[in-house]
């Protein structure tokens, strides 16, 4: 076998291209959600946007958009990520929607209000990780078994967290928010994705994982944003948070043949906080 010579490359551009496949998104009706959805669809894919039941119009207007900006097939779905009958019933929607299943972001998530492991209830706990590990498990699961029956293989990407591999200290003034159950379902999907690479990489089937830093993607909404803003002046390198359409280029990456020789690895968008 000889390595290959310049006129035996393959386009960047068509490596890129998403077209004839189909992607599901949970967590659509979110910031990291409907950019991305939206960057995947720009490369050519069908969409399958997927949140709770009490998201219903986000879901429909980011469908919506999508559809009018990038002339993309789109389409919804509702339920509970925590939910197995959930997960195999929405699964199954995006797949009989769209024809077929090529790429799954399982991105649903939440932050979790707790602060450190003297103050957190177990509901809070179980709450965090029902959804944002045992959430993702059920969809790579489900999606991954589905991707092995059809046979045409398939790529997963994982939203995990910088949280998934630092202690968040806060800023100097609030030095107590560390974000115990949230870092330890962040660090679970790393791992998780690992095991699905593993297990599935024989089909065909990619699993990756990302692990942005501070983005400005609804998730922080609740939180004190003072702190927040402290907290990015003092431990982000770059000094700023992310926008969201810095997240698109890593997730289309990931869903695409540029990345075909990538899987079980995570790959931190944080502007250099784990770089300490």
């Amino acid at each position: 076998m000889r390595p290959l010579q310049i006129h035996q490359l393959r386009s960047i551009y068509d490596m890129m291209s998403l077209k004839g496949k189909a992607a599901l998104i949970t967590g659509g009706a979110g910031g990291i959600g409907r950019s991305c959805a939206a960057g995947l669809a720009e490369a050519g894919a069908a969409v399958a946007l997927m949140d709770i039941p009490q998201k219903k119009e986000m879901l429909q207007d980011n469908c919506r958009m999508i559809a009018g900006r990038y002339q993309a097939e789109t389409m919804y779905v509702t339920g509970n990520v925590a939910d197995e009958d959930d997960v195999n019933r929405m699964i199954g929607e995006a797949y009989e929607g769209m024809g077929r299943l090529d790429i799954v972001f399982a991105n649903a998530g939440v932050g979790g209000n707790e602060d450190n492991p003297a103050q957190i209830q177990l509901s809070e706990w179980k709450k965090v990780i029902d959804i944002n590990l045992t959430g993702v498990f059920l969809v790579d699961r489900i999606a991954a078994n589905l991707m092995k029956r059809l046979g045409n293989g398939g790529s997963i990407i994982n939203t995990a967290s910088m949280s998934g591999h630092i202690i968040n200290k806060g800023s100097r003034q609030d030095m107590s928010r560390h974000m115990t159950a949230y870092a330890s379902a962040k660090a679970g999907v790393i791992q998780l994705t690992k095991s699905i690479a593993v297990s599935y990489a024989a089909d065909g089937i990619r699993c990756n994982s990302i692990s942005p830093g501070m983005v400005l993607s609804g998730l922080h909404d609740h939180m004190d944003m003072e702190a927040l803003e402290r907290y990015v002046e003092e431990c982000v390198p770059m000094n700023r948070f992310a926008s969201l359409d810095e997240m698109m280029g890593i997730v289309v990456y990931l869903a695409s043949d540029l990345s075909s020789y990538a899987t079980g690895s995570d790959f931190v968008i944080d502007g250099g906080v784990t770089i300490w």
